[in-house]
């Protein structure tokens, strides 16, 4: 009889836990999505920012991952995937697809894209995002820890998709000035944030167009004529915003009259200075530094994130007292560093340190010039060859750029998710016998020996 109880107390303990588990089951799926993020850095909790927005969906939008595939990326190509199906989770409007960039030649040449790129598509409407612009290295990256942007730069593109905020930025030319031509991956990213770009012959046109949020101003070799000038004056007068980045002449001193008086509108100084800073000559050279950040809308979040510029042949500036502007400065090196007067000797390779003429470190290499009353009205940078094509990538000199013209354009739709910072994989690849040995003992020998514990507990309860 006592056996008899035993084997029918075993049977309802059994049935018992089974349906509790399929009642489990059961349950967890009628909850639809939910979800509980148990990694380290949050890395499947989406921002309330991303969920307003993807809740703000209400067309049809098509994710295109298109990623190139080899060893080296595999981890950060899974990534990116789980980040947007994430999205596509909480909105049916989202559908992801995802291909073999190396195998779809024909999606490559329709989106005009080389590298793997996120495309969202709504009708005839479309954004990219260049996956690699998503990962930049965190700390000293040594050991292999990056910064992951995906979420703050997906969600953005899905508002761009939708959004009716549209701003218009001109490039001057007619004085060798950088042109769009070598600014491609900048206006890609400008039109990606729905500022749309052209170039201006102003000596032609004889004047900015009204509807221009911003006139920039890049790298110029040869001075604007004074009756340039005058234009440019009546359209920074009527309500315009100006981004002034120089760049280096090795006359710059006698030839830049005009755009020198058009930066000390705003209280800025050009030195006719070329930043030398000795704290990089051991890596990069001299005449490149990756600045610290002064304190302003452009620059905290990109100094809260360590998302740094690198810049080379950047002009030394300096400010005087105005009463027009509040002046902020937004970079400079690093206190073993100077602005180098004499020109022609750094040409030759020849450059020290003198105090009685050299401008002494740290060396301001940007300036945001605001009005009284807080709004935007100029940035003057020291520097242009980081925002050409191959440059831009570097560092966060993409960010930072996009930054000021985001800034200088008063978008209403930017974002300030905060990067994550994920741990270093390594991905380990094992021979065949070694697949062989887990093989074994994950699928026949831990189950073997839960078998003979069963039968062995088994055989001792019918010797009881």
């Amino acid at each position: 009889m006592k056996k008899w109880l035993s084997h029918t107390n075993s049977t309802v303990l059994s049935v018992a836990v089974i349906g509790i588990f399929i009642l489990l089951t059961l349950f967890l799926n009628s909850l639809g999505g939910f979800q509980l993020d148990l990694t380290s850095n949050k890395q499947y909790t989406l921002s309330d920012q991303t969920l307003t927005a993807i809740k703000n969906v209400k067309e049809d939008v098509n994710i295109l991952v298109l990623t190139v595939e080899n060893v080296n990326n595999t981890v950060l190509n899974r990534e990116v995937s789980d980040m947007v199906q994430e999205y596509t989770k909480r909105n049916s409007k989202l559908k992801m697809e995802q291909y073999n960039l190396t195998q779809e030649p024909a999606l490559a040449s329709k989106y005009g894209i080389t590298g793997s790129s996120i495309i969202l598509e709504q009708g005839d409407q479309h954004k990219v995002i260049d996956i690699a612009s998503l990962f930049t290295a965190a700390g000293d990256g040594n050991d292999g820890s990056y910064q992951f942007t995906g979420e703050e730069k997906l969600t953005q593109a899905l508002m761009n998709l939708s959004s009716t905020e549209m701003h218009k930025m001109v490039f001057l030319t007619g004085h060798e000035e950088l042109g769009l031509d070598q600014l491609t991956t900048l206006r890609s990213s400008l039109e990606q944030s729905n500022i749309t770009t052209e170039e201006l012959q102003l000596n032609q046109a004889g004047h900015v167009p009204e509807d221009a949020d911003v006139l920039a101003i890049i790298g110029p070799q040869r001075d604007i004529s004074d009756t340039e000038l005058k234009a440019i004056r009546t359209y920074l007068s009527n309500g315009g915003k100006l981004l002034l980045s120089l760049g280096f002449h090795e006359d710059m001193e006698s030839a830049w009259k005009n755009i020198d008086a058009l930066a000390a509108d705003y209280g800025v100084v050009d030195e006719h200075a070329v930043m030398v800073d000795q704290q990089q000559a051991s890596t990069m050279g001299p005449l490149w530094v990756v600045p610290e950040y002064g304190t302003h809308a452009i620059t905290d979040k990109l100094s809260e994130n360590k998302l740094y510029p690198m810049l080379s042949l950047s002009i030394a500036l300096t400010s005087q007292e105005q009463d027009k502007y509040t002046l902020s400065p937004l970079i400079h090196s690093s206190n073993d560093s100077y602005g180098e007067k004499d020109i022609a000797g750094l040409l030759q390779n020849e450059t020290s340190n003198d105090p009685q003429q050299d401008v002494q470190g740290p060396v301001e290499l940007g300036y945001a010039a605001d009005t009284t009353d807080g709004k935007p009205k100029a940035v003057i940078l020291g520097s242009s060859i980081f925002m050409q094509d191959s440059e831009i990538t570097n560092g966060g000199n993409r960010d930072f750029i996009l930054n000021v013209t985001n800034y200088l354009s008063e978008k209403q739709d930017g974002l300030t998710i905060r990067p994550r910072i994920q741990a270093g994989y390594q991905v380990a690849y094992l021979n065949g016998e070694q697949a062989r040995v887990i093989f074994f003992v994950a699928l026949v020998a831990f189950p073997l020996v839960f078998v003979i514990i069963g039968v062995f507990l088994w055989w001792r309860r019918r010797r009881v």
